[in-house]
């Protein structure tokens, strides 16, 4: 548990709930747009997915993650970076090692998929641990957080007053990623910037999608500098904005820093959905975010390789 202070809880009109049944697709999109372009952060209310969706998926990662390690292993982290990571797999360049593990899984393809035959990174079959109801129960969170990551792509095109399937209509074979963490409980004495997520980053893709932890953890860095707790509102989802999005936009948008830090003494766990989109999308400033005096600030990349060469330099992807 860090000694650090505790930042102060974040209100609600720096972190807004956004009413994904509002009709007003207009009204939903300005307030998106205030959200992306300040915090980054914003909740997602009537998103689609159950609450028994949401609680079968974490109840059976913990059933996973109380599983021994020898167990846990033989799902290892395949060369599809489907599987388990053990604690310390994942470390930013010059910072220590991240205290989590985590299992993986994705948009489950065969191997006789032309990509994943072609040696595609992020592209192949999950894997799952000899664990009954744990893949049924992760797949329905998998497939009902997608479709409310589908719906908001639409929103957040609108309000940047593009067509409303311009980002959609890329997510044709997109390479979302699910991660299930486990943050455990730190050791006594254990240095409070190492493992509990607590050092800031920011997500390398389009949109990143996680139900909260009633027990909080997550922290957010304000544009002035400040950090705020995320505080818990039941029956929603985080959002928060990556760094494809802030190319796309020019950074009209914000990829913004945020932290995951264990102030409690028990352990956490948390389950983001990576929305990512096609791994051949290219990304280059869209329109209505440049202009006089508002070059485009990135030279265009493909959405995958941005994303696989992250990967690449923090979790030792070897493909």
């Amino acid at each position: 548990m860090t000694n650090e202070p505790a930042p102060r809880a974040g209100r609600l009109d720096e972190i807004p709930i956004i009413d994904l049944a509002d009709a007003d697709v207009r009204a939903v999109a300005q307030k998106v747009r205030h959200a992306c372009e300040n915090s980054a952060f914003f909740y997602i209310a009537n998103h689609g997915v159950s609450r028994a969706v949401i609680d079968g998926a974490f109840a059976e990662a913990r059933r996973f993650f109380s599983l021994p390690l020898d167990e846990k292993m033989k799902v290892y982290k395949s060369k599809f970076h489907r599987g388990y990571l053990p604690l310390g797999t994942t470390q930013y360049p010059g910072q220590k090692k991240d205290l989590k593990d985590s299992f993986d899984f994705g948009v489950d393809l065969p191997l006789d998929d032309p990509d994943v035959a072609a040696g595609l990174p992020l592209h192949g079959p999950n894997q799952w641990p000899d664990l009954p109801g744990f893949r049924e129960a992760l797949e329905a969170y998998f497939e009902g957080v997608r479709a409310a990551g589908i719906k908001l792509t639409r929103v957040l095109a609108v309000s940047l007053d593009l067509e409303e399937d311009y980002f959609a209509k890329l997510y044709t074979k997109p390479s979302i990623l699910a991660r299930v963490i486990h943050y455990p409980m730190p050791e006594p004495g254990q240095e409070s910037d190492f493992g509990v997520g607590a050092l800031a980053h920011t997500d390398y893709g389009h949109i990143t999608i996680l139900a909260p932890d009633p027990a909080g953890g997550l922290e957010i860095q304000l544009p002035g500098g400040e950090w705020i707790a995320a505080p818990f509102v039941p029956d929603t989802f985080v959002v928060n904005l990556g760094d494809l999005m802030a190319r796309w936009t020019n950074d009209v948008y914000r990829s913004n820093f945020h932290r995951v830090v264990n102030r409690l003494n028990r352990d956490r766990m948390s389950i983001p959905i990576f929305m990512n989109p096609n791994h051949r999308a290219e990304v280059a400033c869209i329109p209505t975010c440049t202009g006089p005096g508002r070059p485009p600030k990135y030279e265009p990349v493909l959405a995958g390789d941005y994303v696989v060469n992250k990967i690449r330099a923090n979790q030792g992807l070897k493909t």
